[in-house]
Formats: C-alpha cells, structure tokens, sequence
C-alpha cells in the first residue's frame, strides 16, 4: 500500500477496498465512473481536475434548469466518496505535483486523449517505467494499437462504432423498417459505462496480483471493445447464420412468436411465450378466447407465419389491464410477461425502498434522489461518505496529507 494508507486508515474509511488509494485525471463518464465504483467502497479518491475543471460540470441536469458547475447531477453523481484537487499540468509545477501524487497512490485512473497524457508527463509508459508498483488504469475510444489508435471517440462514436446502435431496437421493439428507422442510442451514457465497469473491474484483478507480484500494470481498456462485447446475440448469429444481423421484426431472425412489446393500459409490458405450453398459458390469461384456438395460431409454425395479425390482437387483450394487473397475472400462471417503468416509477417502487437503491442527497444546497451503490455487499455497505467536490475543495488538505506540503 502506499505512504497515504497510513493517513486515510487514520480517518476511519471503512469498506472493503479501505487503504487502497487512487489518483483520478478522468473527464466525462468512464474514468470517473471506474474511480467512483473504487471510491464507493472504501478507496480513498484523489479527482484531479484541469484548470476550468471536469466538462461534466456544464452538463444538467441542474436545479431549476439554471447552469451552475458545482450543482450538475451528473457531476454529483459521478464523483461522490473523492477529494478534488485543480492542478495546471500544462506547468512544470504542477506536472511535479500530479507525479507526486501517482507516486504515493495506489491506483492511477484516466480516460485523457494521449497527447495531454504525454503533455501532462503521465502516459502509461512513462508512469510504469517512474513507479512500478502503480497500477495504471487507461480508458480510450479504441485501445492504444492499431490503425484506429489515434482516432478520437465519445459515447456516441464508440457505441455506434461498437456494434450496439445497430442492433438497437432488437426484439421484442424491433424495427419494421430499416430505412424509416434508424440505428439508435439510448438516453445514457452505456460506452462510456461500460468502459468505467471494466476499468474498475481489471484495476482490482490487478491490485490482487500485485499482492503476490509487488508489481503493478497498465489495464488498458478500449471503450468500443467494451460495447462490442455485448454483442453476443448478433456475434452468435453471424458465426452460425452468416450474413449481417436483421432487426427487422422477423420471426426467421428473431424465432418462435408470441415475442413481442406491446403495450398496456398505463405504459408498455414484453409477452415472450414462444413454446406451447407458454401459449397455452396465455390463452388461458386471455379467457381462451376462440380465434386462440384456431389453427391460424393453435401451432408454433402458424404462430410465426401469422405474427403480425397475432400481435394485433394480443394488443387488443394488454391495453384493456394495467401493467401491475398483468404481471399479477403471469406470476399466477408462469408466464414471461413483464412491465416496462419509466425510471421515476422504479424510484418510487417498494422494492427500491426497500433496498436502499436511491439515496436523498443535497447538490449546492438543492434537495436530490441519486442511485446508490450498484453492489450491495452485507458485511461492509456502501455508503455516502462525502459528497462530490466543489472544484478544487481539497487542493491544500490533500497536498498537505499525501505530500507534505504546507497548506
């Protein structure tokens, strides 16, 4: 562990991951993400914001609709459990300093483009041939190799270029026309996400073998690969089909029907019931109404052919009963049907509450809701230990704790 353990075990953190120290020079979702997950639970974090600080900061959602850098959620959310310290790494001095600190942590995690690292005196070769014990943790838009290395990328490029807009929507909301509908990307940040987790998820492989090794590494993680690796549906579907993979909505792509979106009487539930006797269920829910029993749709092969006249008239049986009412349903008959919430209903839910998913916080003295910790461990629970920093908050706390220097 480093020189800094000393003082933060002093402190009180408690958490599994008390001791471990990180140094953060992230920017945007995935490198403060990664850091946040160590942070949440028990890490001693150390963001190192550039003059005019991290650009998540213009980005709201802000209270009232008012910009103000210290009171964006998306901030407050990604950076909880830190210490916040503004270096100019453009200056001699202030690259001595961010050394200095890689030098005393743990961990190193940043997601900067190459060249500000290389400006910056902290590329990835550079820190692992100065510290050999530091664990390096570098996000990109397409890994440090190959022809697409210098490539710039955000969340759009790379979930785009990963695979995934292409792929989206996919059953049971697909497309029925590829020209009229393109490729989509959902509202968060998923590339950017998924980067942080895997970040995270290698610095702690790597932090274990360093306790056998005394040596660190350079986890180095391409944020397209990371999306591309969700693609197992499509990735299976080109290995053993070939071709391109199809969203249309298309029971030869997609398989047996009913499997289908559809919506109810206050939102939206999926009905996946392609095997007889799910069918059976179904109709059954439905009252077994007779056109169920006809041979237009009593087999799994005239199901399929018949899929868009199916669909009309299962439409007409879920918009007549809430989605609650058919879910009480589907768990009394074993069906796999189940509501969509609009993320507001989740957060209101009992079983929200009941869990401690959201916690209430304040943002510049703005009352919130917030997500939690996304793992929940028994013996040593997440916790809101401080608030996200206010730019530059700890510069002179820290730099006096971890290096010495007089406040």
């Amino acid at each position: 562990m480093s020189a800094a353990t000393t003082a933060s075990a002093a402190k009180g953190t408690v958490g599994p991951l008390a001791g471990m120290t990180v140094v953060e020079l992230g920017e945007g979702t995935s490198a403060p993400f990664a850091a946040k997950l160590l942070g949440d639970y028990g890490a001693e974090v150390v963001k190192v914001e550039r003059p005019g600080g991290d650009p998540s900061r213009q980005r709201g959602p802000f209270p009232g609709g008012k910009p103000d850098p210290e009171a964006s959620g998306l901030f407050h959310y990604l950076n909880t459990n830190k210490l916040g310290v503004t270096l100019d790494p453009g200056t001699e001095a202030g690259r001595a300093t961010l050394d200095r600190l890689a030098a005393r942590a743990d961990v190193f995690v940043t997601n900067l483009p190459a060249a500000a690292l290389s400006e910056a005196g902290v590329a990835p070769a550079v820190l692992r041939a100065r510290h050999p014990r530091l664990i390096i943790a570098s996000i990109s838009p397409f890994g440090t190799d190959g022809p697409w290395a210098e490539r710039h990328g955000d969340e759009l490029v790379t979930y785009a270029m990963g695979g995934l807009a292409y792929s989206t929507p996919g059953m049971p909301d697909a497309s029925e026309d590829l020209l009229r509908e393109p490729p989509l990307h959902p509202a968060a940040f998923v590339a950017e996400t998924l980067a942080g987790m895997g970040a995270a998820t290698g610095t702690m492989a790597a932090f274990l073998t360093r306790g056998r090794t005394n040596e660190g590494c350079h986890v180095e993680v391409s944020q397209q690969a990371a999306v591309a690796a969700m693609q197992q549906r499509d990735f299976t579907t080109t290995s053993y089909l070939g071709g391109t993979y199809n969203r249309l909505t298309n029971p030869t792509i997609f398989g047996r029907m009913p499997n289908f979106y559809l919506p109810c009487k206050d939102g939206y539930i999926t009905l996946a019931a392609p095997m007889d006797h799910q069918w059976d269920r179904v109709v059954e829910a439905m009252g077994s109404p007779d056109w169920a029993k006809t041979p237009a749709f009593n087999t799994v092969g005239a199901r399929g052919e018949n899929w868009r006249d199916l669909r009309e008239r299962l439409k007409a049986w879920t918009a007549t009963l809430t989605g609650e009412q058919l879910f009480a349903l589907a768990g009394k008959l074993r069906l796999p049907l189940f509501p969509f919430y609009p993320l507001r209903r989740l957060e209101a839910s009992e079983h929200a509450r009941v869990r401690a998913s959201f916690i209430d916080v304040s943002i510049n003295g703005h009352k919130a809701r917030m997500p939690a910790g996304p793992l929940m461990m028994r013996a040593s629970p997440w916790s809101l230990r401080r608030p996200a920093p206010r730019l530059g908050e700890h510069t002179r706390t820290v730099l006096a704790d971890w290096l010495g220097e007089a406040p």
